[in-house]
């Protein structure tokens, strides 16, 4: 698939009405992503902490909501906002965050696991009633969730939930604060891939995927770890990993772009897709994404966490 402005199949009275709510959209290529959908006409709800500090791409032509992942009451409340408005077609969920170490978030979980998956998976289940018949969701994982990649990220060695959420109860735990940090995000970048196959199986209504950027720098992500050690890794891990595993903002957000609107993306039920290069492939992910057990046990673990019902979640049904 090529990289370019012009990247989907829909007539222009469909794309002015078609609605879209996506997380991370204000940095990075989710902002290119979300430039691109404003572009082609979407109507675009933003979650953001600031609504009122948009980028001036997205100013003015964007309806921004707070929502702030480190707290499940604001997730929560973004939800409920959206309630009674008129059907979303797509749910993005594409906010990230990497920590220089653990750290402690909501609820006393651990911050990068709260915030990259478990508010995601509460978001997800709080949206999903309110999406389009045909609608669908794109949850953006890592090529990190992968130990077969060799990435210079510290892979996971499992999705036990209780586990990735109370690191002091995981026997498996690293002992390097380093090393903690990078199997933190790798694990809930595993999380959302399996989340999302998870999701394809219990919401068949819908179409879902799960979607690699590769790694892209410069985006902000590992800012956590200071200006200064987030340029040099963005400068020195392209030269460490698969030339094809690099990338650049502007094809992974217009990648995510056309997932979230393209038709060739309407029919996924949990595919994982990965940019390779300059190309946008269908790959299997690792195999313990491919677990359909460990995907259901994560699913109801997550939900556990939560409070909430096994089947239906965040209402405390």
């Amino acid at each position: 698939m090529s990289v370019g402005r012009g990247i989907w199949n829909r007539g222009r009275e469909e794309d002015d009405a078609m609605r879209i709510v996506m997380t991370g959209a204000t940095a990075g290529f989710g902002l290119d992503a979300a430039e691109r959908l404003v572009e082609a006409g979407r109507a675009l709800v933003v979650g953001a902490r600031n609504p009122r500090a948009l980028p001036p791409s997205l100013a003015g032509r964007v309806d921004a909501r707070a929502l702030d992942l480190d707290r499940f009451a604001s997730v929560r409340e973004f939800a409920a906002s959206l309630e009674g408005e008129r059907p979303i077609d797509a749910l993005v969920l594409n906010a990230g965050l990497q920590l220089s170490r653990p750290e402690t978030g909501a609820e006393s979980f651990e911050r990068t696991f709260a915030v990259n998956h478990l508010a995601h998976f509460l978001l997800l289940d709080l949206v999903q009633p309110l999406l389009a018949p045909s609608g669908r969701v794109v949850l953006t994982g890592s090529g990190t969730h992968d130990p077969e990649e060799g990435t210079p990220v510290t892979p996971p060695v499992h999705a036990n939930a209780e586990w990735l959420a109370f690191p002091d109860r995981d026997p498996t735990a690293e002992r390097s604060v380093r090393k903690a940090a990078f199997r933190a995000y790798s694990s809930s970048k595993l999380a959302n891939i399996m989340t999302a196959r998870e999701a394809a199986r219990r919401y068949p209504h819908l179409s879902v995927m799960s979607y690699d950027p590769g790694y892209v720098p410069w985006t902000g992500l590992g800012r956590a770890n200071g200006r200064v050690l987030s340029a040099l890794a963005s400068m020195v891990v392209p030269l460490l990993i698969k030339k094809d595993r690099s990338s650049t903002i502007p094809r992974s957000g217009a990648f995510l772009a056309a997932l979230a609107c393209d038709d060739r993306y309407a029919a996924c039920r949990g595919e994982y897709f990965s940019v390779r290069g300059t190309e946008l492939k269908k790959l299997d992910p690792s195999v313990l994404a491919r677990d359909d057990e460990a995907c259901r046990a994560l699913w109801d673990d997550s939900a556990r966490l939560l409070g909430m019902g096994r089947t239906g979640i965040g209402r405390g049904e």
